[in-house]
């Protein structure tokens, strides 16, 4: 206890951080004028390329001769999802608004040293030059999947792809590099706002459109009129490598920086649900591809971090994980097991379970 008292002392004091600097309020902060723009930028592309996925989706019209959905269902392959799957656009776009006005409402407020658009410089404004580059994409794609250039509709969807990952690497990397910036700057919440709006709302736009890429991948192969079920294979194999090298960086080599993106699981499992839910009517002998996707499934649901799978003090607390989507996980201890085992009785909310039956 005597030796503890010195170190309570230095925690209390002035010196814990020297470079922690208190707001004044009347410290004058300059605006950078072309940064802004960019922001403000960025948000008008997107709502340009919901104007753009709203036509497109009512078509025919002016600028297009079919619904986006129709194409994928007049080129269906065995890598195409149920059309419910594809409601996974409100959330993506949902998403892409919370964050982008999360990073305008950065513009006006203020850390210890400038605005928040400024410093700590986690939302760097290449992001911005991506993101409109991404959005123009988009509407180009648009044009060229309802003409059915599916070939030249790959290359668009990989550049959105690439446009999308990289401003997600970059949040990621520079919020770790400025969360001591936050810290000092007592801008704690703005953290977890960036965990939160910025790298799910990139993280579930980018895992869709790795899938919707791939998905462009199997139709046009189909087009060119090659093996399509070798097509859906190669789709899948795809998705495999991005799952594995997903799950090096999140849990390996970047897990402190990726800890908190959790959304590309569950992205992955809605799309490979309902490629399921379109293509796999459990026959007595599964298709490769079918055995593919359900394989696939497994993989992504039964990802249950180690560290959730034992208790504080490293006992096994995960003790049953379902292989399904609809998953069921039973945590419990070892004294519980016990008390469970002593029990007549086990109740489930409202289902009474006779032990042994």
């Amino acid at each position: 206890m005597g030796s503890s008292g010195p170190n309570i002392v230095a925690l209390n004091s002035s010196k814990v951080s020297p470079n922690m600097q208190t707001f004044d309020e009347n410290k004058t902060f300059h605006h950078i004028w072309w940064k802004i723009a960019l922001i403000i930028l960025a948000f008008i592309s997107f709502i340009i390329t919901c104007v753009f996925n709203g036509l497109a989706s009512t078509a025919p019209n002016g600028i297009f001769s079919q619904r986006t959905g129709n194409v994928s269902d007049n080129n269906r392959t065995e890598f195409t999802p149920a059309g419910w799957t594809f409601s996974i656009w409100g959330l993506i776009y949902f998403w892409q608004a919370a964050w982008l006005l999360y990073a305008i409402s950065r513009i006006l407020r203020k850390s210890n040293i400038d605005y928040l658009y400024k410093y700590p410089n986690t939302l760097h404004y290449t992001i911005f030059i991506f993101y409109i580059i991404n959005m123009s994409l988009n509407c180009l794609w648009l044009v060229l999947w309802d003409r059915l250039e599916f070939g030249w509709a790959l290359l668009v969807i990989f550049l959105m792809f690439v446009t999308i990952a990289i401003p997600m690497i970059i949040t990621h990397i520079l919020l770790e590099k400025n969360r001591n910036a936050y810290i000092e700057s007592r801008q704690i919440i703005d953290i977890w706002l960036i965990r939160l709006l910025v790298h799910n709302g990139l993280a579930i736009y980018a895992t869709w459109l790795f899938l919707a890429m791939n998905l462009n991948l199997t139709i046009w192969i189909k087009a060119m009129g090659k093996n399509a079920t070798d097509a859906a294979t190669a789709a899948l194999s795809v998705v495999l490598l991005g799952i594995i090298i997903y799950f090096v960086c999140e849990n390996i080599i970047f897990y402190n920086s990726m800890a908190y993106t959790w959304i590309p699981w569950f992205v992955l499992i809605f799309a490979l649900s309902g490629i399921m839910s379109l293509n796999y009517k459990t026959p007595r002998n599964p298709t490769r591809n079918q055995s593919y996707v359900l394989a696939l499934l497994i993989i992504c649901d039964v990802n249950v971090p180690q560290e959730w799978q034992v208790d504080n003090v490293g006992n096994q607390f995960l003790r049953f994980t379902s292989p399904m989507s609809n998953k069921i996980l039973v945590f419990v201890t070892d004294r519980g097991l016990n008390e469970l085992a002593s029990c007549d009785h086990w109740n489930v909310e409202d289902i009474n379970c006779m032990k042994g039956g």
